[in-house]
């Protein structure tokens, strides 16, 4: 995979060809994101992560809501479904000459998730592909949440879900000319609505 990237794991898509920018502002479903930051991340940086991941939601025709709660609420006191991001400073699994893992879809059931993404990896391909921190941020939320909104297996050959990055699709991506495909767009939209009518 030479200087490749991989990032997260579990859980792909299947279904209809609705674009996202349709759903937008028309009951769009949503998800909270609750981000849990132990490594005193900038906010201005944090913010621009934030932002980006949540118009490549956007596109996919779903709105993400940010909260400032340290975790998402027990499944009893659930308010719709909770994304929570653990902020990591370093992958512990992480061994030289290994591809670095920018991130990893932990758990989820029907009212919450938790991925954790760890910051080094993300500063390390930052740097090394000369893009903003905050956007790479979040590029790898999108990614990550992507794994917890999608059944498995969630990888696929195009789109954000590709399972590895090299330099110039990397670029592309942070540039917003890789998104969901329209089949993931579709069943996220289709998951996230199903879990709020099961309330």
């Amino acid at each position: 995979m030479g200087r490749g990237l991989r990032i997260g794991l579990f859980f792909t898509a299947l279904a209809s060809f609705v674009p996202g920018h349709a759903w937008a502002g028309q009951g769009a479903p949503t998800f909270r994101l609750v981000v849990h930051d132990s490594v005193g991340i900038a906010a201005a940086t944090l913010s621009e992560a934030r932002e980006f991941s949540a118009q490549v939601f956007r596109s996919a025709g779903i709105e993400v809501v940010n909260e400032d709660a340290m975790a998402c609420p027990a499944s009893g006191e659930a308010r719709g479904f909770c994304v929570q991001v653990l902020m990591r400073p370093r992958d512990a699994q992480f061994q030289p000459g290994k591809v670095r893992t920018m991130g990893v879809a932990l758990a989820a059931d029907q009212n919450r998730a938790v991925v954790s993404v760890y910051l080094d990896a993300v500063t390390d391909v930052a740097r090394r592909y000369g893009q903003p921190l905050g956007k790479v941020l979040g590029f790898a939320l999108a990614h990550e949440i992507g794994h917890v909104l999608l059944p498995p297996p969630s990888h696929s050959a195009t789109g954000i879900m590709q399972p590895s990055w090299e330099g110039d699709a990397l670029r592309h991506a942070i540039a917003g000319e890789i998104a969901f495909t329209p089949q993931q767009s579709a069943q996220m939209r289709e998951r996230l609505t199903n879990r709020v009518a099961l309330k």
